[in-house]
């Protein structure tokens, strides 16, 4: 049976692609660190799948380290990674970004798949496959987000490379969404949807069936980025 690890998995995009995943009868190795896992792992459990919840400081290696060994020693080994996990900082300029700042966006966002790749690759099967989720921001300039548009471009760049050196073994794609729009979310401040050419912001399901496609479809593809922001790029 087919097996997802999914970092950042207890809430927003993590917890759909979750949940996503389950529906089609894979088992979720759900990764979580200040995220209270425990709804969305009581669904996955209704789903009928298993689940195995692991949490770990994604910016410190020894954890991811040996969150690693822990699934090693007590779950199936995954067959798909799905580095999700990020963060969205607060807007700052360059003079208000301290080095601390620096250091969080980079080792979340960009680091960390550094490592966690490292470790999947170190058992995954032939026919394992890498998913990262980018961004849209890694193909713009956002004024006062230096951090996250660096962060991003660079995960779309260690992508590429990861999917060089990985083949033909393991594939490596990634997405990059634009304006996801979640149940709770404030409309303030947010693009006009009469801006987008689709004319909405984008579901977790518009999201979540790109994932799939790269989960499933042809070996073929590997090395690739897709951005799915409705056309907005476009402009």
């Amino acid at each position: 049976m087919n097996t997802c690890l999914i970092t950042g998995g207890a809430r927003r995009l993590g917890k759909h692609l979750a949940i996503g995943f389950a529906n089609k009868g894979w088992n979720i190795i759900l990764h979580y660190n200040d995220s209270n896992p425990t709804k969305v792992l009581e669904e996955i459990k209704q789903i009928g799948v298993e689940v195995f919840p692991i949490r770990f400081d994604l910016q410190k290696a020894d954890q991811i380290i040996q969150g690693f060994e822990q699934i090693k020693q007590s779950f199936h080994l995954p067959n798909l990674l799905i580095n999700n996990a990020a963060v969205f900082p607060d807007r700052k300029s360059i003079l208000n970004t301290s080095v601390e700042d620096w250091d969080k966006v980079i080792n979340i966002n960009l680091k960390s798949v550094f490592i966690t790749s490292k470790e999947f690759c170190k058992f995954a099967g032939n026919g394992s496959r890498i998913i990262n989720i980018a961004s849209e921001g890694a193909h713009k300039i956002w004024k006062e987000r230096l951090t996250y548009n660096v962060s991003k471009s660079a995960l779309i760049t260690l992508t590429k490379a990861l999917a060089r050196e990985l083949a033909p073994r393991i594939t490596v794609n990634s997405i990059s969404p634009g304006y996801i729009q979640f149940d709770n979310d404030e409309q303030e401040g947010i693009i006009p949807q009469s801006r987008i050419p689709m004319h909405r912001y984008s579901t977790p399901d518009d999201v979540f069936q790109i994932v799939y496609f790269l989960a499933t479809s042809t070996e073929y593809l590997t090395g690739q980025d897709i951005i799915v922001d409705g056309g907005l790029g476009l402009f």
